[in-house]
């Protein structure tokens, strides 16, 4: 099986543990995907820094997105509120902690709007090829914060239709 490592950073007003980190994406994974769609992402929590609350995962090189799901649909940890936010993708763990873990994480300073499956969002921050965005329709907005959820998390290339944009010019 090939391999994927995902970084991620536990945004909270606690500070959380491993255990309980570990817990609460293998949870999120299970409910939104069942049994059989977690046992296919080989997901485990490899690392995780109760100091700087980052860590990784490991998962199946094809599960990438739905790991980043899971990681999106968590927004609770033992009764107090947090946001997982995933900082990149790495086929190496040497990869991943130069790129995403040596704290250079990046943040949009500017807003900048997107688009995915025809809702605009504004893109708060970035980090590899992973981003997370705030929506723009209020409807949208309240079905997230009955969620307790602020961001949506998607690749880069899906908000800014890179992929669409490369399908054409090769034809497809």
């Amino acid at each position: 099986m090939r391999k994927r490592y995902v970084a991620f950073l536990a945004e909270s007003d606690v500070r959380l543990g491993r255990r309980e980190v570990g817990s609460a994406i293998a949870a999120s994974a299970l409910a939104l995907f069942g049994e059989t769609g977690f046992s296919e992402l080989s997901l485990r929590l490899l690392e995780f820094s109760e100091a700087e609350q980052r860590g990784f995962v490991v998962c199946s090189h094809n599960g990438v997105e739905r790991v980043v799901a899971a990681m999106s649909a968590v927004s609770e940890i033992g009764g107090a509120r947090v946001h997982l936010r995933p900082l990149g993708v790495s086929g190496t763990v040497r990869a991943l902690r130069r790129k995403f873990l040596s704290g250079k994480a990046g943040f949009i300073s500017r807003e900048e709007k997107v688009s995915l499956e025809g809702k605009d969002f504004i893109l708060r921050g970035t980090t590899g090829g992973l981003c997370y965005a705030e929506p723009v329709d209020e409807v949208l907005r309240e079905r997230l914060r009955i969620l307790k959820l602020r961001f949506v998390g998607a690749l880069c290339k899906e908000l800014r239709g890179e992929e669409d944009a490369a399908d054409a010019k090769h034809g497809l």
